[in-house]
């Protein structure tokens, strides 16, 4: 072959590698999923307080490390409703879903009871939510006491703020506060980090995304 041609093929090689790898680095990247998670309560509203524990300050930490944990997945993107120890009403916070174009909002939870043996997981939709809004409820039931081995207390209706979305929406209510042994174990990070995974679990099962 001619010299000639030689450098001409290897000049029609460097283009079109070239023009692929532009190509590539000009496409926009896959479009995350955008979900909501709402650790409850927050700023002058502290939620249930037991023992001094303050049920905002549970709800943020296993929330933070929703997001935390959320980053590793390409697919995911949580938002939450508070990073800090504000108080965002109940509306802001779904109205911040809808700004974002959220797939789904999740409401995190420590309960309490007056009976300090009652204990476990529990997760709540409103009385009016749809199919989908108890789905998410199941998934996230389902993963969070299969990663935390607390006791299923099962999913519930009763009439929520949740009821002005119009997105799939859940409240999960973590474990009891006034359950001593269960108290404890929400104040653990290592325990805080398996309630995140099934919290994460839930929510990727939830939409699809492995």
């Amino acid at each position: 072959m001619p010299k000639s041609a030689i450098v001409l093929l290897l000049f029609s090689f460097v283009v079109v590698l070239t023009v692929g790898i532009v190509a590539s680095l000009s496409q926009p990247p896959p479009t995350a999923v955008v979900v909501v998670v709402d650790p409850g309560h927050g700023g002058h509203d502290p939620g249930a307080v037991v023992a001094e524990v303050q049920e905002k300050d549970v709800n943020l930490a296993i929330a933070l490390r929703v997001q935390e944990r959320a980053a590793s997945s390409s697919g995911l993107r949580v938002i939450l409703t508070r990073s800090s120890d504000a108080y965002p009403t109940l509306l802001e916070r779904l109205e911040l879903a809808a700004a974002v174009g959220a797939s789904l909002y999740l409401s995190i939870h420590a309960n309490y009871y007056r009976d300090p043996i009652v204990c476990g997981v529990e997760t709540w939709v409103d009385t009016g939510a749809g199919g989908e809004s108890l789905r998410l409820a199941r998934e996230v039931q389902r993963a969070v006491t299969a990663a935390t081995g607390a006791p299923d207390r099962g999913v519930h209706r009763q009439t929520l703020y949740l009821r002005h979305a119009s997105l799939p929406t859940a409240l999960v209510e973590v474990g009891y506060l006034s359950c001593p042994g269960e108290r404890a174990k929400l104040l653990d990070p290592a325990y805080q980090e398996k309630i995140a995974d099934g919290i994460l679990r839930g929510i990727l099962s939830f939409l699809g995304i492995p």
